[in-house]
């Protein structure tokens, strides 16, 4: 045996050992996906999963109060949750600051680190909020004050517990586009950039179109989108009332006509299973 087969055995082995070798072996012995295939899911996952765990340009990491914890104990004694805030968004905010100002840019921060908080399973006081964007405890009440006149309700820790789980601005602008708004109607009323419209609508789509491939459990979907199981039942909440309704009952079959094709490799559905074909085509 060569040397070269020496080392190309022993890297085999070491693969197989690994986190990444247990995938691959997953994928070629319990949904008979080819070993080139299987490598390629594997490295895309990788990807992913690792850009993950980076922090993008622009976010801060930081320890705040579980979701689930009530007011009552002291602060020392409750339980922690560290969480990614997207406090600068790059272009998109340099876009809002243009069109709409300082005030409107601010609120949809507050909008937006609020929601990411709680889809990590932490929530923010509003004493967060003044410190994470440089202003006034009173300054921060005004804008959810101004905010809430819109239908959104911003979600900090107490009033949380006081009210529940309101509606998020996500939820908002898709309910907008169900109800066939345009891109540039949305963006005049909610005030947030095309781009992040478009990421609202496509992250409620991959939800959508799990559903319509048999994925009903808010786990599941989770699992295979990649979307936090907090907002996976607030869309899925959405679907269903939406069902009532004529105009978003046909415009979530037309979303779901339009996307068909990212769970289409339909012979890759077909053949592998639901699940892992609605990977394949694109859902995560």
């Amino acid at each position: 045996m060569t040397d070269e087969i020496t080392k190309r055995l022993f890297l085999d082995r070491s693969q197989l050992k690994s986190s990444e070798g247990e995938l691959i072996w997953e994928l070629e012995n319990s949904y008979s996906l080819s070993p080139k295939l299987s490598s390629s899911i594997m490295m895309t996952a990788k990807e992913c999963l690792l850009r993950e765990y980076q922090l993008k340009e622009g976010q801060i990491e930081v320890t705040v109060i579980e979701i689930e914890e009530r007011s009552g104990k002291i602060i020392e004694k409750m339980g922690k949750k560290k969480v990614r805030l997207t406090i600068d968004n790059g272009i998109e905010d340099i876009e809002i600051l243009k069109a709409y100002g300082r005030i409107n840019l601010r609120q949809i921060k507050i909008e937006r680190i609020t929601d990411e908080a709680i889809e990590q399973g932490g929530v923010l006081s509003q004493e967060d909020l003044s410190k994470y964007l440089g202003c006034t405890v009173r300054t921060i009440q005004r804008d959810i004050k101004a905010i809430k006149k819109k239908g959104i309700e911003i979600l900090t820790r107490g009033y949380l517990h006081n009210i529940g789980r309101g509606q998020s601005h996500k939820v908002k602008i898709i309910g907008m586009y169900l109800d066939g708004k345009t891109y540039s109607e949305i963006k005049l009323t909610a005030r947030h950039s095309s781009g992040a419209i478009k990421r609202y609508i496509e992250s409620f789509t991959k939800v959508l179109m799990a559903q319509s491939k048999g994925i009903y459990e808010r786990k599941a979907i989770s699992s295979v989108t990649g979307i936090s199981e907090g907002l996976v039942k607030q869309y899925l909440c959405l679907i269903r009332e939406s069902k009532k309704d004529k105009t978003r009952k046909e415009n979530l079959k037309d979303l779901i006509n339009r996307n068909s094709y990212r769970v289409g490799i339909k012979k890759t559905a077909k053949h592998y299973s639901e699940a892992l074909g609605a990977m394949i085509g694109g859902l995560l």
